[in-house]
């Protein structure tokens, strides 16, 4: 019974887990550590309560939801209650856990989705419209 109490709340926490704010064209917003502009994505944790997101899937292709991995093992992948974290769309996952495989295309609708860690389930999704400009981001 614990086990499945234990469960349902693990369930129910992911699914406060939200696309909150996206930039396709960053030229003078958020720099990443290593100095750079690059498109990102702040997912919110709307939860009243820390929220571990490792082993969630990101992607920018409905057909591959288990496109970008969030990796294992990262203390900053515990979001603290109503906060929020930043990850960089630069396709260059080597430089750490919060620089995610793809890129996002200026010019064009950007479809983003959340995946729980089944590969399966749609936490959250949205389109960014292909007429948002340089620098401004697309707010829920």
């Amino acid at each position: 019974m614990f086990v499945l109490a234990a469960s349902a709340t693990f369930a129910q926490s992911r699914k406060a887990l939200r696309i909150n704010e996206v930039m396709v064209q960053n030229e003078s917003s958020i720099v990443d550590d290593y100095g750079e502009h690059h498109g990102w994505i702040e997912l919110f944790n709307s939860n009243f309560a820390p929220l571990e997101i490792s082993s969630v899937f990101i992607t920018n292709d409905p057909n591959n939801p288990k496109k970008y991995p969030v990796p294992l093992g990262d203390v900053n992948t515990k979001i603290a209650k109503r906060q929020h974290v930043v990850f960089f769309a630069d396709g260059q996952p080597d430089k750490g856990t919060f620089h995610m495989n793809f890129v996002l295309e200026p010019g064009k609708d950007n479809w983003i989705g959340v995946y729980d860690a089944d590969g399966i389930t749609l936490i959250d999704e949205v389109t960014i419209p292909a007429s948002l400009v340089k620098d401004n981001s697309y707010a829920r």
